[in-house]
């Protein structure tokens, strides 16, 4: 039977707002919770990653032994936990005065970051060593590596891995490019999410889990933020930076341990985790970062002299270093870190010669403590040139008796 008119149009109304109550139910279900919801005007949600075109970029590489099995997810995690890492080098580089672009990473073809599967061909055993040898797994991880994804001249690698624990890095300053290894275990669901949102809740979230790598329990807000920490950390240590225990807010410290601080509102803006303006500064001149190099310039700055001008005394805080280094294109800045004197390491002096082509003279720097005798003592240098080439020399020395 033909319908009226008038109920035709009923008919019409009814149905648009069946249809409309049923779109926004869909809708409403893809909602975060009410808690989440809250969370999200709270929180500072890291920007999604895009392909930079530089020339210069961070491999990402999941190592994965013959006797291991492939983490589910693995390529969203690894996305997640680059937002994370590429946000915060992005903002304490600004937040120390350098204007950059920020860290780039290498893209696949459907535009997604590339994470290379490198399915192995030896069991954990033959990477790691019986008894477990850090040298050996980063050597035979790295020869594995290149042989499936290329030398990684002009790429650093971060190295997800499978056969052992170990959070190391080892940079290759001639090439631009070392191998930074992390546990594989970090991609685990209980520590890592497949979305940023979800990420940075775990930042925030007391729930117990397991440890990466381990057994015992920790909170899955520790355990996340010092997973994702590490990284950049490590990271780190291929731009140069050394370990800075100055400040406890530093990531060249263990400041990354309070890394959600950074994505909340409340907190970020005090900068709870952070890069020392030192290490900034060291960052800021690499060829991962700078806007403005000479790509024909790949000689490093020469050091021609590191040593203590005079042996350390027992009872003393200060010691003497004799310096003296040149660059043809001019000279970058520098760090010395010292190695003994009562902390592990400690950041004891950093320069920005400001393009100077030599310098030399001696140097007076700050123990964090007295020293005492007998203790060996260690001072590494590195030093970058204004093109991003980076040098660097070790001092062997001990504490005499006070005369």
């Amino acid at each position: 039977m033909k319908p009226a008119p008038g109920s035709l149009l009923s008919a019409v109304v009814v149905l648009s707002l069946v249809l409309g109550f049923s779109l926004m139910a869909q809708r409403d279900a893809r909602k975060p919770t009410a808690r989440a919801g809250k969370a999200a005007g709270n929180v500072i949600v890291p920007p999604p990653l895009k392909d930079l075109g530089k020339d210069y970029k961070v491999r990402l590489v999941y190592f994965v032994p013959s006797d291991r099995k492939v983490k589910p997810g693995y390529r969203d995690k690894c996305e997640t936990l680059m937002r994370i890492v590429a946000d915060i080098f992005r903002r304490e580089m600004k937040a120390n005065g350098h204007r950059t672009r920020g860290l780039d990473f290498e893209f696949a073809e459907d535009g997604r970051l590339k994470v290379h599967l490198v399915n192995a061909k030896q069991p954990s055993a033959f990477y790691t060593g019986e008894p477990f040898d850090v040298d050996r797994l980063l050597n035979s991880q790295q020869q594995e590596i290149w042989e499936t994804t290329g030398y990684s001249r002009n790429r650093p690698t971060l190295v997800f891995s499978e056969a052992g624990a170990v959070a190391e890095a080892r940079p290759i300053p001639h090439v631009y490019s070392g191998l930074a290894c992390v546990s594989g275990d970090i991609f685990r669901d209980e520590v890592t999410a497949s979305t940023i949102e979800e990420q940075i809740r775990y930042f925030m979230d007391p729930a117990p889990v397991t440890r990466v790598a381990g057994s015992e329990k920790r909170a899955r807000n520790q355990e996340s933020q010092t997973s994702n920490g590490v990284l950049i950390h490590e990271l780190g240590h291929i731009f140069g930076m050394l370990h800075d225990t100055r400040d406890p807010r530093n990531i060249m410290m263990r400041g990354y341990d309070n890394l959600g601080r950074m994505f909340d509102r409340k907190t970020a803006a005090e900068r709870p985790v952070r890069f020392s303006p030192a290490h900034a500064r060291m960052a800021a001149v690499s060829r991962f970062f700078s806007e403005s190099f000479d790509k024909s310039d790949t000689k490093a700055p020469e050091i021609h002299e590191f040593k203590v001008a005079s042996p350390p005394q027992a009872g003393e805080k200060t010691v003497k270093l004799s310096l003296s280094m040149s660059d043809d294109k001019g000279l970058g800045p520098l760090v010395i870190l010292q190695r003994g004197g009562g902390q592990i390491d400690a950041l004891v002096r950093d320069l920005s010669l400001k393009g100077a082509e030599k310098r030399s003279g001696t140097l007076t720097v700050t123990a964090p403590r007295a020293l005492v005798a007998g203790q060996p003592l260690i001072f590494i240098v590195n030093l970058f040139d204004v093109n991003g080439n980076l040098s660097q020399a070790v001092i062997n020395s001990q504490v005499v008796a006070r005369e």
